[in-house]
């Protein structure tokens, strides 16, 4: 794509260099162009590398035959569709051969724009009065919708919001292949693009092929206006192709064909979390489907925590376990309950300990939450807080007897086996583990003689076992050990009320527990924590810090973090939520609102030009973040994919109708 300067292009010759001649329509006449690198650049292709290959030409009044490349034929715009979506020239490159396009770019004066608009809407209004007169009626609606555009678009070209331009798009459809030409060229001229009226140049194809090549020359010009915001969304502002050569394909870069892999646990990553983000509807669930069922492929183990129950059907479908989280459910998860965890050493080898002081700071993080559910306007003072951690360290070190020593967590059993050569082997069993309880025991102690502790009593009595939320005061029935092997394991909490606060208790019961059970165990395992809605945990500081812990520490097991959002305003404005960002080495941004402009350009670095792009992104479009590479990408899927990953269960006439064609079809 080429633009082209409004002063004519001057070419120095070069001492040494021989002229290259063109032969214009008037064969009396010549033009004679001296390649000069200063056109493109010092290490560019100039005309002569280009034509030097040619070892003939025939030009026809329907085509130009190069030898030995083959047929060529030129094409351009004659009008544009009402709306131009980003990249909306990537359909030219998918006619079935080979095509490039050149677009010549002039400025346009505004005020004669501006004069052209204000008499057409004069026009419109004339015809508005006549068909009033008339009585019909048939053509008003349609004119106002015209005039109030046209309105539209001198208030802005006054104010300076828009500008205007003169553009030729010019394209060539190549093949050396006749079939595969005609194939091309019949396709073109019988369906053509949608909303773009195409015109063939006829008698004009060796002009055409001038306008095409790296020249900057304007040889074929038939401008249409454009404002500046539709020119730029001819232009991918990405990498021509994204770096990772081997990985999970995410999808395909819809400017260029190319298909899309992700590793997310490629070296030049300094973690491997990601973050999704884009409007309601903008296709975030499904992105978010489709990779994790694509990673499960390729070995990657997750663990989703599900707000809506939406995941349920692809768990199922990829084999993996699902647990519906309610007041009645058989299944149960102790938030309390610590475990052995491995890490990796900086020389290669394993450590295998119990975080004892982690797990305190975990479940203190826990209880100051439940505190504050009912009671967020009248935090707890510094005292209670301390209070806290210091009961949990007598509870954990002192009454269950825990240390780092993953032996601590077990005892010996009073009977023993022998083996096979009839050695004796002792045997061993995991001790009790603390439940909520325990820790309420203790509290109720200090309590009687130490009245500051009364309230926060009374804050926590709901969720003791028996309580009208005490549902998490449990031993846990589900053991990670039989989880090992799952791809998925799933974990709904849609039964849980909102009202009473228990969904969001609900989702940071389990994310505590996954930290404990999934997130510090297997560091050789690729692993991920799924977090749909995660915007919800943002409300209470305790909770977001449950996410930021995540996201901050799973690098160390070796794990990735993805969470999924339509709200970035509240991401941004959170303390918590910018660090989640922020730790994210994959940013994926689909289609953006006004609203958000500023806190998306501010965090994720990207320019204005790059968000007027993202808010004109249709469904499943997006930017991705990878590192330091930037790339356009759609997710491509199947027939079962699409059945498996859509949301959307009530469509469009034209989508039934495009639905109903494709099953005549087969």
């Amino acid at each position: 794509m080429r633009h082209e300067s409004p002063v004519p292009m001057t070419f120095q010759r070069k001492k040494g260099v021989e002229p290259m001649a063109f032969v214009g329509r008037n064969k009396k006449k010549r033009t004679v162009l001296w390649e000069d690198p200063s056109v493109l650049g010092e290490h560019a292709p100039v005309l002569r590398d280009l034509m030097t290959v040619a070892d003939g030409l025939e030009v026809k009044d329907t085509e130009v035959y190069i030898s030995p490349s083959g047929f060529t034929k030129t094409y351009y715009v004659t009008a544009l569709p009402s709306k131009l979506d980003f990249g909306y020239l990537r359909s030219f490159f998918q006619v079935g051969a080979d095509v490039h396009v050149a677009l010549h770019v002039e400025p346009a004066d505004s005020s004669l724009a501006m004069s052209k608009r204000t008499k057409m809407m004069v026009k419109i209004e004339s015809d508005i009065l006549a068909e009033q007169k008339a009585g019909t009626n048939k053509q008003i609606a349609f004119l106002q919708q015209q005039y109030s555009l046209l309105e539209k678009e001198r208030e802005e070209l006054r104010l300076g919001l828009e500008r205007l331009f003169y553009v030729t798009i010019i394209f060539t459809v190549s093949s050396p292949d006749r079939d595969e030409f005609e194939a091309a060229c019949e396709r073109i001229e019988r369906k053509g693009f949608d909303g773009f009226l195409i015109r063939e140049a006829y008698k004009e194809h060796d002009l055409g092929l001038k306008a095409v090549a790296p020249i900057g020359l304007n040889v074929l010009r038939h401008p249409i206006e454009m404002t500046s915001s539709a020119l730029a969304n001819a232009f991918p502002f990405s990498n021509a192709h994204f770096s990772h050569e081997y990985g999970v394909p995410i999808g395909i870069d819809w400017t260029s064909g190319h298909l899309n892999r992700l590793d997310c646990w490629h070296k030049d990553l300094v973690n491997h979390n990601i973050f999704v983000i884009g409007t309601s509807g903008g296709g975030k669930s499904f992105l978010t489907k489709a990779l994790i069922a694509r990673s499960a492929v390729f070995g990657v183990q997750h663990a989703i925590l599900d707000y809506d129950g939406e995941y349920r059907a692809l768990t199922a479908a990829l084999g993996g376990t699902s647990y519906r989280i309610h007041e009645r459910s058989e299944h149960r998860f102790n938030p309390f309950e610590i475990g052995e965890g491995t890490e990796k050493m900086p020389d290669g080898s394993y450590r295998t300990y119990v975080d004892v002081k982690g797990k305190i700071s975990e479940m203190e993080r826990l209880i100051l939450t439940m505190a504050h559910l009912y009671g967020e306007h009248d935090p707890l003072d510094a005292y209670t807080s301390a209070v806290v951690n210091e009961l949990l360290q007598k509870m954990y070190e002192v009454d269950f007897g825990f240390t780092e020593d993953p032996a601590s967590l077990r005892e010996q059993e009073a009977e023993f086996e022998r083996d096979i050569k009839g050695d004796r082997v002792l045997r061993y069993k995991y001790r009790p583990q603390p439940r909520f309880s325990d820790f309420y025991r203790k509290l109720e102690q200090v309590a009687e003689t130490d009245s500051r502790l009364k309230d926060l009593l009374l804050r926590l009595r709901r969720f003791k076992e028996g309580g009208t939320e005490g549902m998490f005061d449990c031993y846990s029935t589900v053991s990670m050990s039989e989880l090992e092997k799952e791809r998925i394991i799933h974990f709904d909490v849609s039964g849980l009320s909102e009202k009473s606060m228990a969904k969001q208790l609900g989702m940071q019961v389990i994310l505590e527990w996954l930290i404990e059970k999934f997130m510090k165990k297997n560091p050789e395992r690729r692993k991920r924590v799924v977090i749909d809605e995660a915007q919800k945990l943002l409300d209470s500081p305790y909770q977001a810090a449950a996410i930021e812990d995540i996201y901050r520490r799973f690098r160390k097991y070796s794990g990735s973090a993805m969470a999924a959002s339509q709200d970035f305003l509240k991401f941004s404005e959170n303390t918590h939520g910018r660090a989640i960002i922020q730790n994210s080495s994959m940013k994926i941004l689909l289609k953006q609102l006004e609203n958000d402009r500023e806190a998306v350009m501010k965090i994720t670095g990207i320019e204005d030009h790059e968000f007027d792009m993202l808010k004109l992104y249709s469904k499943g479009q997006a930017l991705w973040i990878v590192g330091e590479e930037r790339f356009s990408n759609i997710v491509n899927p199947s027939d079962l994919e699409m059945e498996l990953y859509n949301t959307t269960y009530v469509v469009s006439e034209a989508e039934r109708m495009r639905q109903r064609q494709r099953w005549v079809a087969v």
